[in-house]
């Protein structure tokens, strides 16, 4: 039976590799921290999080507290900070058991940027009657006015922390508003004002873990890594911005799929819905059952081109929610053809960050598209 679904091809070499690239990059005393929040960019918790303790990274970073109890199912024994910060108030005090569950592993640090979600964290633990603190970071806005504590407030949210017996100070963050601009004022002046604000802490507590840097910063700021450093879009070898790539890193998927149907055109037949394309020849035209539910962007109807070998298929018509039309006139393919939808080769015009930048968007929002149909497969292999 031919396959109705898109094929998902990771290679752990390749992981392996982009995170080898930092590492040889970046001081040795230097924390690295694998981002695998939205399903690890699309990739797939399960796939990619049991690669990650071979490849050498010491901890795991999700966004919220429910992707931290999947990534906790997974076993990786590694620890794991969630990014956004525990927000408690009176009216929502109570934390699920569950939550309360995967707190009592041990692994999971949370982040707090207030005092009275602080306070009631405490409580809470003191009450389940927890061996021993719970460590949490506490994250600073420096200029992104996103999430985080202000410089000005950060010496008081810290003393109201360490006065509180069920947490411990473990870190302190930040993160860039301009990471992916290397050499923008911007950097060095948030970092500048960081180090400032955290500079006593951190001689009290020199085990006190200071993080800043995401890929951009990691790669183009390295001697300035503080602690540790966030890994996120070049841990998948995708560039935190084709503007200042990093060229050591290579993609470590690619998408193929077979073609299920073919179907023989007289010249003027209207393909697709809306009938956007319209042959010009006799032609052949093949189906293959990935859309944009699968996270093949429908702005690539009629636009893009995916290869059969070294072939360029043309894709016609509009991309559908479930399948693609691509154009097999000049070709020889047959039915149980697989092509390949997108490249891991980071020069091709079909790779993740060109294919983002014809959509006029960026790598991160198609790799996090990469829907729950697509087959995922590991391989061991460079590609």
């Amino acid at each position: 039976m031919i396959a109705q679904n898109g094929m998902l091809e990771i290679s752990a070499a390749r992981l392996r590799s982009n995170v080898q690239a930092f590492r040889s990059r970046l001081p040795g005393h230097v924390l690295l921290g694998a981002t695998v929040k939205a399903n690890a960019y699309g990739h797939g918790l399960q796939h990619i999080v049991p690669l990650l303790p071979a490849a050498g990274i010491s901890w795991l970073c999700v966004y919220s507290l429910e992707e931290a109890i999947h990534v906790v199912a997974l076993d990786a024994n590694l620890p794991i900070l969630v990014l956004a910060p525990l927000v408690i108030t009176p009216e929502s005090s109570d934390l699920p058991p569950h939550v309360m569950r995967v707190l009592a592993s041990g692994r999971v640090r949370l982040t707090v940027t207030d005092a009275q979600s602080a306070s009631y964290l405490s409580s809470h633990l003191l009450a389940m009657g927890r061996d021993g603190p719970l460590a949490v970071h506490v994250q600073v806005d420096t200029g992104l006015t996103r999430q985080g504590v202000s410089l000005q407030e950060l010496p008081t949210l810290i003393q109201h922390v360490r006065a509180l017996s069920a947490i411990r100070l473990e870190g302190i963050f930040m993160h860039f508003s301009h990471a992916d601009q290397p050499g923008h004022s911007a950097n060095a002046l948030q970092l500048n004002e960081f180090i400032r604000a955290t500079a006593a802490e951190k001689n009290c507590d020199p085990q006190l873990i200071l993080h800043a840097h995401n890929s951009g910063g990691a790669w183009h700021d390295g001697l300035n890594a503080l602690d540790m450093v966030r890994l996120g879009i070049a841990l998948y070898g995708l560039q935190p911005s084709l503007a200042a790539p990093v060229a050591a890193i290579t993609p470590i998927a690619r998408l193929t799929a077979p073609i299920t149907a073919i179907h023989p055109c007289a010249t003027g037949t209207g393909v697709g819905y809306g009938h956007t394309f319209t042959t010009a020849r006799i032609s052949r035209v093949g189906v293959v059952p990935v859309g944009y539910a699968d996270g093949y962007p429908r702005e690539l109807s009629n636009r893009s081109f995916v290869l059969l070998g070294e072939k360029k298929l043309p894709v016609v018509g509009r991309v559908s929610m479930d399948q693609t039309l691509i154009d097999l006139t000049d070709s020889d393919s047959q039915v149980g053809d697989y092509v390949s939808i997108i490249s891991d080769d980071p020069l091709s015009p079909i790779s993740m960050d060109h294919l983002a930048a014809t959509c006029n968007t960026i790598g991160y929002e198609l790799a996090t598209r990469l829907g729950p149909r697509l087959e995922r497969r590991v391989e061991d292999v460079p590609h």
